[in-house]
């Protein structure tokens, strides 16, 4: 274009316009030379000012008018005339419209170049056989390609070598169909540098066509930097999520709108709903315990009003998916915008529905033991009026005895009659005294096993009540229930012990007598069962079997329940830990037979023979907390139902209790 703006080309317009001016004139008048004028108008479209145009447009029409004139004015001058000046005008026209056209076509080239060179995402242009007809240098750049070098080579060149061959295919079906898309969606894809080394990009295609022919156009994005980013963030929030995750709370956010933004895994695992099924969620509608359902709402508007500070704890039950309530202790900070004003509130929940439970069971077992407490000390009082009664009878006798043998002294006559008496009076004297030992004995041994056997038991939950007071942080649970077990164990064990006294006093008595009710064997040892796996050993278990004809008895249900309880607590005390206890029962010939069979320390052969004493206790058993009355007290209960008791026992293999008992027993 340049060199069409020469002064020549406008000289040549000037000697053209001229000359069909001067061919005018000399031509006959029917000649239609006017029409030529529009020649010289039509080079100028290669001028690009537009007033040359209006000025050479103009003079051809002044030299025409001038040819009109100096001619003879027919018809058909004035028709030529007014067909030249027209087409002049019009030839005008459509050169100003075409230089318009051309013009802002050129600008939209420089900027189309301009967009293509310059833009920050690789273009590739390719045809339809994928050979690359254009690549703009942030392409080139992101390939490690020289300027050019690309040009008229197959797109599969910038593809994986993994991938080439099914881009191929991939390639061909997009031409079949082209419209603008996402390539790989929801793939991860890569390119392939000059040095065959890989990088990760996004890649939009789209499509055009000049004619018959049809291109494609590839934008891509090196997203390498974002792929790292992405990355450090994903592992950021991985790191910050395991934290919550691992968090021994419940971690929570709740928006002001009262749904949940956020949970952490203990939060689901306490709750037992899925992490999709809590967030978004109204917490108190779906989350909270019906009763304080509106309360825990109102304390939550207050805390996001700033109308409570948000720094004190507050409780609340949560509902879990099983139906479940528990008791959460929470502490809450608020989360605000860049303003400072509050959005949502960030709430950290423990778990202390096992820590309340354990301190109502410590307050249970503080009131059972000052029952039992008050019951020993009763016990004492009795067992010391009982001693005293018996003292004064034992005076009065003496004192008898004394005034009989004054009377036999009178009586000489009769000595042999009061030798006989006196006899037999020193006799009962002796038994009183006997007996007065035996008390005596009887209360020793009372006073010296109780001291010991209480203040074992009686010293351990008061240790563990004051250690369990300092396990308040989490983690500790464990070593709270070690001790509630101990506790637990203690009060079994005072329990037992005054038990043993108490039904040994009232056999001493007479108080205790046989009252048979009919039952079914089988249920009461099930629940028997079920009542003493609380005080088994870590992993005892106490396996029970049945036969013969029948499951139905009649017997005294809370002597044989005496009977069970002792052999199955000696089983057990005398059993190491993860040791099988057998309880086995049988009815034959009207016969019921109950068989306890332990794998503990045995019964040493020398000592078999006192194992039913009063206070008994073998040598191996000195270190195993007991009273010595439990077999005594079993075998006068079998006696008085008229049944029997045998054991067989060797040292360090278990011992077997047998008890035999008939069916029908007289009500006595």
């Amino acid at each position: 274009m340049e060199s069409l703006r020469r002064p020549e080309l406008f000289i040549g317009v000037i000697v053209l316009a001229a000359l069909v001016f001067f061919a005018d004139l000399i031509i006959p008048t029917e000649a239609t030379i006017t029409v030529l004028y529009v020649a010289p108008v039509l080079l100028t479209l290669f001028q690009p000012e537009r007033k040359i145009i209006i000025f050479i447009a103009a003079g051809c029409t002044f030299l025409t008018l001038i040819s009109f004139l100096l001619s003879s004015g027919n018809e058909t001058r004035i028709v030529n005339l007014v067909i030249s000046i027209i087409g002049i005008w019009i030839a005008v026209y459509f050169i100003i419209k075409f230089k318009v056209q051309a013009y802002d076509e050129s600008k939209n080239k420089e900027r189309l170049k301009a967009l293509f060179e310059f833009a920050t995402e690789g273009m590739i242009i390719a045809g339809s056989k994928g050979e690359i007809v254009m690549i703009n240098p942030m392409a080139e750049k992101q390939f490690g390609y020289q300027k050019g070098e690309l040009e008229g080579k197959k797109i599969e060149l910038l593809i994986p070598a993994r991938m080439a061959e099914r881009h191929v295919k991939h390639r061909e079906d997009y031409v079949k169909d082209p419209y603008p898309r996402p390539m790989g969606k929801g793939r991860l894809l890569y390119g392939r540098r000059k040095d065959d080394s890989e990088f990760p990009v996004e890649i939009s295609l789209s499509n055009f066509a000049t004619g018959k022919e049809s291109y494609v156009i590839a934008f891509i994005i090196d997203i390498s930097e974002r792929r790292n980013s992405e990355e450090l963030l994903s592992k950021e929030k991985e790191l910050a999520q395991m934290y919550l995750d691992i968090a021994p709370v419940i971690f929570l956010v709740l928006e002001k709108d009262q749904t949940v933004s956020l949970i952490n895994q203990n939060g689901c695992n306490i709750l037992g709903f899925p992490e999709e099924d809590i967030v978004e969620k109204n917490w108190f509608d779906d989350f909270v315990s019906g009763n304080e359902k509106e309360s825990s709402r109102e304390l939550f508007i207050k805390l996001m009003d700033g109308k409570i500070d948000v720094s004190s704890p507050f409780d609340y039950a949560i509902v879990t998916a099983s139906g479940e309530k528990r008791l959460i202790t929470w502490k809450n900070a608020l989360i605000s915008d860049d303003n400072g004003i509050p959005v949502a509130m960030l709430c950290s929940g423990e778990d202390i529905t096992a820590r309340k439970q354990q301190e109502e069971l410590i307050d249970r077992a503080n009131g059972e033991l000052k029952r039992y407490s008050d019951e020993i000390l009763g016990m004492n009082a009795d067992l010391e009026k009982r001693v005293q009664i018996r003292t004064e009878e034992l005076g009065e006798l003496i004192h008898k005895l004394e005034q009989m043998n004054s009377d036999l002294a009178v009586e000489i006559k009769e000595r042999k009659q009061a030798e006989s008496l006196l006899q037999k009076n020193r006799e009962d004297l002796r038994l009183a005294l006997d007996k007065e030992k035996e008390l005596s004995e009887l209360k020793s041994r009372f006073v010296t096993m109780a001291s010991h056997e209480f203040r074992t038991p009686l010293s351990t939950i008061l240790s563990s009540v004051s250690l369990i007071s300092k396990y308040n942080e989490p983690g500790q649970d464990e070593k709270r229930f070690k001790h509630i077990e101990r506790i637990k164990s203690a009060v079994y064990n005072l329990t037992s012990i005054l038990n043993d006294f108490l039904s040994l006093g009232k056999l001493e008595e007479g108080k205790v007598v046989s009252s048979p009710t009919t039952f079914d064997i089988t249920s009461f040892s099930n629940d028997l069962i079920g009542e003493l796996k609380e005080v088994t050993k870590i992993g005892q278990t106490i396996n029970y079997t049945h036969n013969g004809s029948g499951t139905t008895v009649f017997l005294d249900k809370n002597l044989t329940r005496n009977i069970c309880i002792n052999l199955l607590s000696n089983a057990i005390k005398y059993s190491e830990e993860a040791t099988q206890i057998r309880f086995h029962t049988s009815i034959e010939n009207d016969t019921l037979m109950m068989e306890v069979t332990d794998q503990g320390i045995g019964i040493p052969e020398s000592e078999q023979q006192y194992i039913f004493d009063r206070f008994f206790r073998a040598n191996n058993a000195s270190n195993i907390q007991g009273t010595g009355l439990g077999l005594n007290i079993v075998k006068k209960y079998v006696e008085l139902m008229n049944g029997e008791v045998l054991f067989r026992s060797r040292p360090g293999n278990g011992t077997t209790f047998s008890v035999t008992l008939p069916l029908h027993i007289p009500v006595l």
